[in-house]
């Protein structure tokens, strides 16, 4: 079995105070306790606006994440990059840095934002395909409020699945795929009776439909959606046959009534991913 947790919307301050404390002892407890095997952060690990020494900030999470025997991989959200630092200083961060970073494969850097895969295998068999995809911050035609991924990367998604299938000459079904904002897909759940978890604000996503789901659908092989952005969701919906989730919330010094904590997904050879929300009780 292969264990991912998900950790969302840090918000680590520059700081270091009370609130980013707590954030870093949930980080702590989620490693030494569950022992992921990849660990995915899908977005605003930090706050960027007005900070000047962001980097600073981003450095010292991906070294404290270092003591823990998990590969790191990465997204960004919308906060990571509002000051001067960009998507590619954060990933130069990352790779100066971080000693347990997950091996990329199939990379695509469309306008600073990267999607790539992590290949995850058993007994020396590839049994799953992690897509991680860079969906930006804020709408650059002023339309709404968030950015929208790229048609460049769900063409990507297309032609990087069709080449799995062609070099194993076999089609996968149980993959998974990460970003940071919402699909307008996740606003399905106003017309579902039935989801797992908590709904409680409305589907902060990008005014403009991107395609990726149909996409999704068209390649019939990821069968899970993670994100995050949205602080006070947590549910997951099967729209399709495709199950989209949000993250839990893991950061202390950002709006929301959820208690911290993270998610993980477990992975088995041939079989459908498990995953549940994980909570964090701070009173001690």
């Amino acid at each position: 079995m292969t264990k991912i947790l998900q950790l969302s919307d840090l918000h680590i301050g520059p700081h270091n105070d009370a609130k980013d404390q707590k954030t870093y002892d949930l980080i702590q407890h989620m490693m030494t306790h569950y022992r992921p095997d990849i660990t995915v952060l899908t977005g605003d690990q930090i706050w960027s606006e007005g900070v000047i020494d962001s980097g600073r900030v981003y450095k010292e999470l991906i070294e404290y994440l270092n003591q823990f025997d998990t590969q790191i991989a990465t997204t960004f959200g919308n906060h990571d990059t509002e000051g001067h630092l960009k998507r590619g200083d954060l990933r130069a961060i990352e790779e100066q840095y971080s000693k347990n970073y997950v091996q990329k494969h199939h990379s695509l850097i469309i306008d600073d934002k990267e999607a790539y895969t992590i290949e995850v295998s058993s007994q020396d068999t590839l049994t799953h395909v992690l897509y991680v995809i860079d969906g930006g911050d804020y709408n650059p035609f002023g339309i709404g409020d968030y950015d929208f991924i790229r048609p460049e990367h769900v063409n990507w998604l297309k032609e990087t699945y069709e080449a799995y299938k062609s070099q194993y000459k076999r089609s996968f079904q149980h993959n998974l795929l990460f970003t940071h904002i919402p699909l307008q897909e996740y606003r399905e759940v106003e017309n579902i009776k039935e989801f797992h978890g908590i709904f409680n604000e409305p589907i902060a996503c990008s005014k403009i439909n991107s395609g990726l789901f149909s996409q999704m659908l068209l390649n019939g092989d990821i069968e899970g959606m993670f994100c995050g952005h949205d602080h006070d969701n947590d549910f997951t919906i099967n729209l399709y046959g495709i199950r989209l989730s949000f993250g839990r919330v893991g950061g202390y010094n950002t709006y929301g009534d959820l208690q911290r904590g993270a998610r993980l997904i477990e992975l088995q050879p041939h079989e459908i991913f498990k995953s549940k929300v994980l909570e964090f009780d701070d009173r001690y």
